[in-house]
Parts: structure tokens; C-alpha cells; sequence
């Protein structure tokens, strides 16, 4: 038990009695008494339904349980935890008629606060409560632009409780980007209710700390997740607008975080408008969302990127090759060991993919998808490149905390109009195999063809023991066929593929996590073999058929 561990547990443990604490006493009559409401004078039409896109609940089956159910919908208790979550969001509200469901939507918020008036664990969630916030108000036509004033004033004073709570208890909340949406929502109370002055302040100085928390210097979240990039720039950009549509001055802290860390978004984004997957990532359908930045005229330059991810792009080819070293443990909540791995994409569509994250599906799902064997990469001895904690409290408080680390020691990207090359080195099998690992990959527009060379440096002189796996995972929708002369044959969407290598090559059967609510079976490339020299090097080629 080394040191490290100790003192994890310790903080998760100290973390763990303050959680319990806090719970018990949000739920006294003391707590409830302390989020003493001021009726405010005048409140501000926030309405701005487009604002929303990304936040609105798109599952239909929620929608179909709200018509049928209506205002008994909270007596619901058989709908899995996950499905009363959004519920009690209200991000589905967007998604109402205001001509024929307006009464609808006002039962449904009644019951809502009969039952839920005060603080309760379920349904006050950080996240819950922020997103609640944020659509009560933003869909006002059916809440504070009522036309029943008794109904009005309990609900607008009911969201500055939820607003006051939220603010009491942002030095608990442990996800930054959550911090970053629960700011958001009380930004937005604070502009839209008249004697928030304080609330606002607070609000917007410490958002700049924790803005300053989750990114480097250069605009680059510390998680190294694409996606959390993703969900930083929305929630700048929806606290922006919050800010214009208030006719409140934007601090230029705010816009030049926006640019910093929306050129990195740009930077990661793939041609196909979904973000590799890695470090956490989900496949995300970007698309809408850039048509909306445009439209308010939000543009980022690509070049001042600075994450370590190795993108680049040719007329049809594209390519990302992960090559960021591990995130500190605050930082690690999803992060996933696969360091090296690349994505390939042609004429916009995906060949060669990561599994993706299951961080979302429970079980010892997570632990699969953040091997290294989970992506398209190398791995000794079946051992992945940064081994995890496992400890459950630990995982709670601190995610996939590492255990053991690597460092990236190389890492070089060179393209011309016809031709892209990337390299990167890793050393995270040295301390238990003595071993470094280099991979290049070089795609050819003119010849229709992408080659490989990984290379495994190995310092000691026995290498009987040390195999190597090399995986290429697919997407599920392509097919996969061996030739009897050992090549495999990929196709997809039309498109013809023939993999090559030197040494035994198999198809295998993977997982993929990427969708948000399935997992679906798909395959992989397996190259296998023995290290056998102190410098090795595996030759493969992906060339076009069709």
C-alpha cells in the first residue's frame, strides 16, 4: 500500500463524511429556513428557447410519459433513476406546445412544487437543479410569463430558493464543468431577477476562478476529454448570452476564454462534425451546435489550437492520434489509457475507431472501455500503458485515478497537400517491461493508402516473455472478411478496404460504448506477435480498394 493510495483514501474518506453530513443537514428545518427568499420586484423576460439546443431532452419516450401521465408523472417510481433525473429537469419543457399545452405544463410544475418545495437528495442535484433553472426561465412562456399570479410568484420564488441553495453549496460541487453550469443558472437568475446584484457579482468572480481551474493557460481543458471542451464552450457561450439578452456588459475575461478554448474546440473537431473518442468522449453530433455558433457569429482560429491531440486533414483523409499525457487525479474522471490511438476517418465517415468510454453503463463496463486493449492501439503482454484505481471510494471522489502513469516524449505532426505524417512515443511500459513505444503513421492521398510503423524499443535481454497486441477497432456498421492469404478485407458505406501485415492477423470481436443509452457489438483487427529483438518494428497497411 504506497503513499499515494493513503492519502487518496483519506481525502475521499474526510470528502465522504462531509457529503453525509451536508445531506443531513440540508434536509433539517434550519437549512430550510436559511434560504430565506426576497420576493423580487420586477423580474426581466429571459425567454430564449434557441439557447437550449444542446440542454433540451430529446428522448421521446420521456415526452410520450409527460402527455400520458400529465401531473401524476411524479408518482412515477418504476422509470429507473436516470429517466426521474431528466424528468425533473425540465428539459423537455422546450418540447411543449405553448398553444395547446400551456395548462399541461402548469399542473405538471404545481405538483412539482407541492412535492418538491424544499430540498430533497433525488431532485435537488446540482446538475438537476442548474438545468431546471435554466429552462424554467428561459422557457418563460410558461412559467413566469403566466397569466395566474398566485401560480407565478410561488414558482418564482421557489427558483430563487433553488438558486440560493445552489449558491451555498458550490465549494461541494466536485465536477468543474457541473460548477460551470450551476453558474451558469445563477447567472441567469441573478439577470432576471431584480435584487440580485450580489448573487451576480459572486457569480461572475467565481466563474473566472474556476474557468482558470479546468483549462491551461492556453484554453485546453485538464481533463483532456473532447467532449468536456465541448461543454465548456457551451456553457461560456450560454452565460455570454445570458449576459447580452440581459443588456449586461460581457467581461472581456469571459470573451477571451471563449476564444481560447473554442479554438481548441475547433481544433479537435472532426470533418464529420463529431469529436474523437477519446479520454471519455461520446459520439456527439456537433452539428446543429455549429450552425448555431455561426449564427450569433462566434468564429475561433484553428491554428492558435494548442491540445496534444495530432489532427489533420487531407481532401478525404483524416486522421487523430491521442498523444496527451494522463490528466492529474481532480482531472481523471474519465479518462481512459489510451494513449497512441488514432482515428481514421474518409470521405467523412469513421473506419477506424476507439471503443469509447462506459462510464455511463455501470458495472465493470468502465473498467473495460478504459483499457488500452479498447482502443486502436498497441499493448504488451495485454497489459494496458496507465494501469487505474480501482478502490470505489476513491472512483467516486477522484475517477479513474492512475495508479501508474506515462509520458509522452515524442509527438510530431507533417502535412502537405498530398500527405500527412504523425508520430509519438510513449514511455508506459518501461518500469514494467523496460520497454518504449513509438508509432507512425503516414497516409497518402496518391496512393489511397495509410502505413503504419510501430516500433517497441525493449532493454532487456530476455524477451521471451513480452507479446504484443495490435488492435484496429471498427465502427459496428462495417464488415470485416479474412482472405486466405491472412488479409482482412473491411467495408463500409460502399467503401472497400484491404489490411495487411506481416504477422498473424485475426478478427476479433469488440464492444462499442460510444452511443449515450446502448451498447453495441462490433469488431476489431488483431495483430499478434512476440517481441523477439531489443528493437521491433510492425509494418501494416490499410489501402483503398474501391
Amino acid at each position: 500500500m504506497n503513499l499515494r493510495f493513503i492519502r487518496l483514501l483519506i481525502y475521499s474518506l474526510i470528502k465522504l463524511s462531509l457529503e453525509k453530513i451536508k445531506k443531513i443537514y440540508f434536509t433539517t428545518k434550519y437549512y430550510n429556513n436559511s434560504l430565506k427568499v426576497t420576493p423580487p420586484s420586477r423580474s426581466y423576460d429571459m425567454n430564449n428557447v434557441p439557447l437550449l439546443l444542446e440542454l433540451e431532452d430529446k428522448n421521446l419516450k420521456r415526452i410520450e410519459l409527460i402527455n400520458r401521465f400529465q401531473k401524476n408523472i411524479w408518482k412515477l417510481e418504476n422509470i429507473g433513476q436516470k429517466n426521474l433525473s431528466e424528468l425533473h429537469k425540465f428539459s423537455w419543457l422546450s418540447k411543449l406546445d405553448i398553444k395547446n399545452q400551456k395548462q399541461l405544463a402548469k399542473n405538471i410544475m404545481i405538483e412539482w412544487l407541492r412535492k418538491n418545495q424544499n430540498y430533497n437528495q433525488k431532485n435537488w442535484e446540482h446538475d438537476v437543479t442548474a438545468t431546471r433553472l435554466i429552462f424554467w426561465i428561459c422557457c418563460s412562456h410558461f412559467t413566469i410569463r403566466n397569466d395566474d399570479m398566485v401560480f407565478r410568484s410561488a414558482l418564482t420564488n421557489n427558483m430563487i430558493k433553488q438558486a440560493l441553495h445552489l449558491n451555498k453549496n458550490l465549494k461541494f460541487i466536485h465536477n468543474n464543468l457541473e460548477k460551470i453550469l450551476v453558474l451558469a443558472a445563477l447567472v441567469l437568475v441573478s439577470v432576471t431577477f431584480e435584487g440580485n446584484q450580489k448573487l451576480f457579482q459572486s457569480s461572475m468572480k467565481n466563474l473566472s476562478k474556476e474557468i482558470k481551474d479546468l483549462i491551461d493557460r492556453n484554453g485546453f481543458v485538464e481533463s483532456k476529454n473532447p467532449e468536456d471542451q465541448f461543454w465548456l464552450l457551451h456553457h461560456l457561450v450560454l452565460i455570454r448570452e445570458f449576459l447580452i439578452f440581459s443588456q449586461n456588459t460581457v467581461p472581456e475575461f469571459l470573451d477571451q476564454n471563449i476564444q481560447k478554448v473554442g479554438s481548441n474546440y475547433k481544433g479537435m473537431l472532426l470533418s464529420n462534425n463529431f469529436l474523437p473518442l477519446f479520454n471519455g468522449a461520446k459520439n456527439r453530433d456537433t452539428s446543429e451546435y455549429n450552425k448555431f455558433l455561426k449564427a450569433k457569429n462566434y468564429t475561433f482560429d484553428k491554428k492558435k489550437q494548442t491540445h496534444a491531440y495530432l489532427i489533420a486533414k487531407l481532401k478525404k483523409y483524416e486522421i487523430a492520434l491521442d498523444a496527451n499525457d494522463p490528466p492529474s487525479d481532480l482531472f481523471s474522471h474519465n479518462y481512459q489509457a489510451g494513449c497512441l490511438s488514432f482515428e481514421f476517418i474518409y470521405n467523412g465517415k469513421k473506419v477506424i475507431s476507439n471503443c469509447g468510454s462506459a462510464n455511463n453503463f455501470g458495472g465493470e463496463l468502465p473498467f473495460l472501455s478504459q483499457t488500452t486493449a479498447a482502443h486502436s492501439t498497441l499493448t504488451i503482454n495485454d497489459t494496458s500503458s496507465c494501469l487505474f484505481q480501482k478502490n470505489p471510494l476513491i472512483r467516486t471522489f477522484y475517477g479513474n485515478s492512475l495508479i501508474q502513469k506515462l509520458k509522452v516524449y515524442k509527438k510530431d505532426l507533417n502535412s502537405d497537400k498530398n500527405t500527412i505524417s504523425v508520430i509519438a512515443g510513449h514511455n508506459g511500459y518501461q518500469k514494467k517491461y523496460n520497454a518504449v513505444y513509438e508509432r507512425k503513421i503516414v497516409i497518402s492521398e496518391e496512393e489511397e493508402k495509410v502505413s503504419g510503423d510501430e516500433l517497441i524499443i525493449v532493454a532487456k535481454k530476455d524477451l521471451a516473455f513480452l507479446n504484443f497486441s495490435l488492435r484496429f477497432h471498427v465502427t459496428p456498421e462495417a464488415k470485416l472478411v479474412q482472405t486466405q492469404g491472412g488479409d482482412i478485407l473491411l467495408s463500409i458505406d460502399n467503401q472497400g478496404w484491404r489490411f495487411k501485415c506481416a504477422h498473424v492477423v485475426k478478427i476479433e470481436d469488440s464492444l462499442y460504448f460510444a452511443s449515450y443509452d446502448k451498447i453495441t457489438e462490433s469488431k476489431c483487427i488483431l495483430v499478434e506477435g512476440t517481441l523477439k529483438d531489443k528493437v521491433n518494428n510492425i509494418n501494416w497497411s490499410l489501402e483503398k480498394t474501391n
